[in-house]
């Protein structure tokens, strides 16, 4: 018996994002950092997007994925003052290759936590 697949935490996706449609780069890749259990069990999944422009990093919002994790073609910024939830149907292709290292996960996870307010990380 086959186990329905689902996105998985670490995992990198190409997703459209609805509330960006005039962006020329959509799809983009994006992380998924909602837990397994709710990605399970929900039509949704939450997302931070990533990008591999040449911007200047944000040390506190900010989590630098080196080329090669997650199936990223390119060393890339996990942009975590942009966190947000999208509906399943919005995930274009993925995984890319396996999770990125769990390291990285929660790099990720304690910037969003700061783009929220949460002084304690």
């Amino acid at each position: 018996m086959n186990t329905p697949s689902f996105p998985k935490l670490g995992e990198v996706w190409y997703v459209s994002f609805p509330n960006q449609p005039a962006d020329p780069h959509q799809p983009r890749t994006a992380v998924v950092v909602s837990t397994n259990g709710r990605n399970q069990g929900a039509s949704d999944v939450i997302v931070v997007p990533t990008t591999s422009a040449k911007i200047i990093p944000h040390p506190d919002l900010h989590v630098q994925i080196p080329k090669g994790q997650g199936g990223l073609s390119k060393d890339s910024i996990a942009r975590c003052e942009q966190v947000t939830t999208l509906d399943k149907r919005f995930l274009v292709k993925g995984p890319l290759a396996q999770a990125i290292h769990i390291s990285y996960s929660w790099k990720i996870i304690h910037a969003v936590r700061r783009a929220l307010g949460d002084t304690t990380v």
